[in-house]
């Protein structure tokens, strides 16, 4: 863009900032909160548009960042999905969702919404909510077959991520989505208690 003048830059960053945050058509009626959200998300943009100029150059093109900044944010959303549809159909309680709600809140078909997660997504969401999910099995443990890696050493089945638990793992509790996890002798009464 090097034939770019300052006048052209603002009109293509002022273009981009109208896509990006359209103006409602009565500023009025939109809500505060709104558009203090709004005012918040582009001003990030804009510290990200001026770090990327100091950066590259003055001509850096503003719409990179924005493409850069939506793909950051695009990225992040679908893990959170990701970590939402394990927890609502792993440890959803009193039952969990059905694959089609899920689907049908998701835009995905029952069969997406399955393949959509995984043991990573179920441990993640067991480290984050310091929840563990039902288990159906349970056998001696095997660091050898076990899901990760703080279960190979101790137990992770009880405790969270504030207080994990620091017991030698004894046996390894597999749940509904197959990550298995290491559990002490302290903690084997929870795996019994989530059968019945």
């Amino acid at each position: 863009m090097t034939d770019e003048t300052p006048e052209m830059f603002q009109a293509r960053y002022e273009d981009i900032s109208a896509i990006r945050w359209p103006r409602p058509a009565d500023p009025q009626q939109d809500e505060l909160d709104t558009l203090k959200a709004r005012h918040l998300a582009w001003n990030a943009w804009h510290k990200k548009t001026v770090k990327a100029a100091q950066e590259h150059g003055p001509q850096y093109d503003a719409l990179l960042v924005a493409l850069e900044d939506l793909v950051e944010i695009k990225r992040d959303a679908d893990e959170k999905i990701r970590l939402l549809l394990a927890y609502g159909r792993i440890f959803h309680q009193p039952r969990p969702h059905t694959l089609e709600s899920l689907g049908a809140a998701a835009g995905l078909s029952p069969s997406g919404v399955s393949r959509a997660f995984g043991a990573k997504e179920v441990m993640a969401v067991a480290e984050l909510t310091g929840k563990r999910p039902p288990a159906v099995d349970v056998q001696r443990h095997d660091p050898d077959v076990i899901s990760g890696q703080a279960s190979k050493n101790r137990c992770t089945w009880g405790g969270s991520k504030a207080k994990p638990c620091t017991e030698t793992p004894k046996y390894a509790v597999t749940d509904k989505s197959g990550a298995k996890w290491a559990c002490c002798d302290k903690h084997l009464p929870g795996y019994l208690r989530s059968r019945v």
